[in-house]
């Protein structure tokens, strides 16, 4: 490329991919909101009938999971090999290629996602009242505390999937996901005997779900340094990587 980010060659890019990924993204919508509103909200309703419903649980699942999958799609098309001699061939750089499916999975999706939501929220609590009367619904904000603290961790985490798919051919989602829970089985079992001592040790725990073990860790160097690499370090690490690893595939 003779530029290596040109704004007008991106924005076209970005237009072309919009348009490619609507029908997969709005299956993915439909599924996600189909189990939501009749698994996660009449059925959930019907078996345990709480005194007040709060959709903050549903977001949070679906918001991860759904984002998740649609990152672990973005390079979709070097899977297949006339795809991805059309997709390499494309006129845009590795850099442009990045961007523009970092915006629409991450950002954009949080967009989409969050509005949907608030939608969907506006439309079942009226038909929940009427089914059942006795429970109370709580409205969704999505500048609530939880909710915009699972957008932030949505952003950091986003990016794993983005390696992903720059790295694995097929079957991206569960291979992603597989070498997390491994990795996350090695350093607990690492925490676990560094901390020995502490896990180990006698503490008291209430039924309020204060315990003095969580507490003490929770100013613990080691859980100190784990938030900082988290928030501050994870999220530029699997950028970048997933940005060499597309380049390393001549995209």
């Amino acid at each position: 490329m003779s530029n290596h980010f040109d704004i007008s060659r991106f924005w076209n890019l970005l237009k072309l991919e919009l348009f490619k990924s609507r029908k997969g993204v709005l299956m993915i919508m439909v599924i996600l909101f189909g189990m939501l509103f009749f698994v996660g909200f009449l059925l959930s309703l019907y078996i345990e009938g709480p005194a007040v419903y709060d959709h903050i649980d549903s977001y949070v699942s679906a918001l991860l999971i759904g984002g998740f999958i649609v990152s672990s799609l973005a390079f979709a098309d070097i899977d297949r090999q006339l795809k991805r001699i059309h997709y390499l061939m494309m006129p845009v750089s590795t850099l442009e290629r990045f961007i523009c499916m970092w915006l629409l999975t991450g950002i954009g999706w949080l967009i989409v996602f969050t509005i949907s939501f608030t939608i969907y929220v506006m439309i079942a609590n009226p038909i929940g009242q009427m089914v059942f009367p006795e429970t109370s619904f709580k409205s969704f904000s999505p500048f609530g505390g939880i909710a915009w603290t699972t957008m932030r961790v949505y952003m950091v985490l986003q990016g794993i999937f983005l390696l992903g798919a720059a790295y694995f051919r097929g079957y991206v989602f569960p291979k992603t996901a597989v070498v997390i829970f491994s990795i996350l089985i090695v350093v607990g079992v690492v925490v676990f005997f560094s901390l020995k001592a502490q896990f180990l040790a006698d503490h008291y725990c209430t039924t309020d779900g204060e315990c003095e073990l969580v507490d003490a860790f929770a100013v613990h160097p080691v859980w100190l340094v784990a938030k900082g690499l988290f928030w501050y370090v994870l999220a530029p690490l699997t950028w970048v990587l997933a940005y060499w690893g597309l380049k390393d595939q001549g995209a």
